[in-house]
């Protein structure tokens, strides 16, 4: 992981504890945690929210088909669809 990824694995974390309300810092947020387990409690509409989030820190939009193919289970899946998303967006806004 890259600086720029350990950055925006940071942004994430902390988007997740803002948006969630979570009672964790970021810093405690691991890439094998479940988004559903007990601690992250992640729903259907928390996801809505938390998408949405990320969009508005990092612009563009999320594609719904993004993230069904992201098969979302874990703090990683979730970092690694928000890097291909800050990836794809910033080439396109070059382009």
């Amino acid at each position: 992981m890259d600086s720029n990824d350990y950055e925006l694995a940071g942004v994430v974390r902390k988007i997740m504890v803002d948006v969630l309300d979570l009672r964790l810092s970021p810093e405690e947020i691991k890439d094998g945690m479940s988004l559903y387990s007990p601690t992250i409690q992640l729903d259907s509409l928390n996801m809505l929210q938390l998408l949405l989030a990320v969009e508005d820190e990092f612009g563009g939009h999320i594609d719904d088909e993004d993230v069904m193919e992201a098969d979302l289970m874990t703090v990683g899946d979730l970092v690694g669809l928000v890097s291909r998303h800050v990836r794809t967006h910033r080439s396109e806004a070059g382009a």
